[in-house]
């Protein structure tokens, strides 16, 4: 009977698998002729009452100004203390703009920022398409606000009934830019570029570095907004350039400010970090220009090796969330970041903190005044600091062209690639553990004490390890400890 029940499930495994680049690929093309669909019920509409609204033509498609877009590459790991373990996989992640994202899954999924430009110029079509333009390729990938910001952050505390209801009908958009204020005491207002009537000079393009929820299944280790501000009086007229190849649109917008959502495993709990100068959760921020001389500059798949010349900004801040059970809380990120149109790179490292620092869990550090110079910001093997860990990621844009009627093919041929790419970063997540604990690395407990059902779990599976662990030590002790007294006793003799 248990073999007949194993063989059974072997098989629907198979099968499963087997199935997915099928389904997928189908909802793909069924995507593709919905749209194709449209597009002529749109424009025989058009041609009825003899005017364009839109001034589109009938060769675009519904995507031709998309610039949301999978980016790939790699990401890396690399623990120095107290033992060495590295470790490098392939990568990639869903770079979505904020104002592009309820058009494409939904406004039953995300909730639209009705003042803005994006919103307002496909209003019409939001409003007769509330799955999305990519329904239903979507229901195997999707963007949803609830698997974000999810302690409520960038929602004020009105308590009224009225108020309530509008407060979980923001955008995200619109949270972003609410946490941004909030962390900032205000000193950075980004809300009026929401619904500012002179959008052309205030407008702010936020994008969002995440995984979706893939065959229904989402989970983040790390998801960042980068708020983009224009770059000497640019503004979107000239976002058709971001596909070239080379440095052709680049740097169009630079960082204003990151917010950083880190998710940490198996405790299920997400925290939020806001990355400005006037933040409070920023220790020190440093800003390394862009080289005068970029020739060699090249984003192309084909030559990923050649230098990334763009504006690398520097932030420094306190740990205040714990994430990894091999790190302990007294310690400060270190991360650079950089951004063009058609590559993201991030490098982070973990220094860990004096112990006379004066700074303990729970107390508020005040921000640093002064910025440190480049060559002291950059030494990390001080004798007040030690470099416990850093890690990466290097991302470019898998599509260099305007996204045409194959637009939901190439996301299916990439998610196809890695399918249950979620379920695959949770595997490596432990994997990459057990190996640590082969180590000695020294398992750390969740400082309050949080409990889930995937860390009692985990704690279940792992306690008779650390027992047999902790015996083999000691049994390996007393044997050297009797191996040298034998060795002394035979010098004596």
């Amino acid at each position: 009977m248990i073999s007949s029940m194993a063989w059974f499930i072997v098989g629907a495994t198979i099968i499963l698998i087997l199935s997915l680049p099928v389904y997928t690929i189908t909802l793909a093309i069924i995507t593709i002729l919905r749209a194709k669909w449209r597009h002529h019920r749109d424009n025989h509409n058009t041609d009825f009452h003899g005017k364009n609204p839109n001034n589109s033509t009938t060769a675009s498609s519904p995507w031709s100004h998309i610039r949301t877009s999978f980016f790939q590459g790699t990401v890396f790991h690399i623990r120095h203390r107290p033992v060495i373990h590295a470790f490098k996989y392939p990568l990639y992640f869903a770079v979505v703009e904020l104002d592009e994202a309820s058009e494409l899954f939904g406004t039953d999924n995300v909730h639209s920022s009705s003042s803005s430009s994006a919103e307002q110029q496909r209003q019409q079509t939001q409003t007769l398409n509330p799955s999305g333009t990519l329904w239903p390729l979507s229901s195997i990938m999707l963007l949803r606000d609830i698997d974000h910001l999810k302690n409520g952050e960038g929602i004020s505390n009105n308590t009224t009934s009225a108020a309530s209801e509008s407060r979980h009908n923001l955008s995200m958009r619109d949270r972003i830019c609410n946490l941004v204020h909030e962390r900032t005491n205000g000193k950075l207002d980004l809300r009026s570029c929401c619904s500012s009537t002179n959008e052309r000079e205030n407008r702010r393009k936020i994008i969002l570095v995440t995984h979706l929820m893939y065959y229904g299944y989402c989970f983040n280790p790390v998801s960042l907004f980068f708020i983009l501000k224009p770059t000497n009086g640019n503004n979107d007229e000239g976002k058709e350039d971001q596909y070239k190849e080379g440095e052709e649109g680049i740097d169009a917008e630079e960082i204003e400010a990151i917010v950083v959502e880190v998710s940490n495993t198996p405790w299920n709990e997400m925290s939020i970090y806001v990355l400005h100068p006037d933040s409070v959760d920023t220790l020190e921020h440093t800003v390394y220009p862009r080289a005068p001389s970029s020739a060699s500059f090249s984003t192309t798949a084909n030559n990923a090796t050649t230098k990334f010349n763009t504006t690398i900004h520097r932030y420094r801040w306190r740990k205040n969330f714990h994430v990894s059970p091999f790190m302990t809380m007294d310690f400060d990120y270190d991360w650079k970041f950089q951004v063009s149109c058609n590559r993201i790179k991030v490098e982070a490292t973990m220094i860990r903190r004096p112990l006379d620092d004066g700074v303990g869990q729970g107390l508020v550090v005040e921000k640093e005044e002064n910025v440190k110079s480049a060559n002291t910001f950059d030494n990390k093997n001080t004798n007040d600091s030690q470099l416990y860990f850093t890690a990466g990621f290097d991302i470019q844009r898998t599509n260099l062209h305007p996204p045409t009627f194959k637009y939901p093919l190439q996301l299916a041929f990439i998610i196809l690639r890695f399918p249950i790419y979620c379920f695959i970063i949770q595997l490596w997540i432990h994997y990459e553990a057990f190996k640590l604990l082969m180590k000695g690395v020294q398992f750390i407990p969740h400082p309050q004490g949080s409990e889930t059902g995937a860390s009692r779990a985990i704690a279940a599976v792992m306690r008779p390890i650390f027992g047999a662990m902790e015996v083999a030590e000691i049994w390996w002790s007393r044997w050297k400890s009797r191996g040298r007294g034998g060795e002394c006793k035979s010098k004596d003799a």
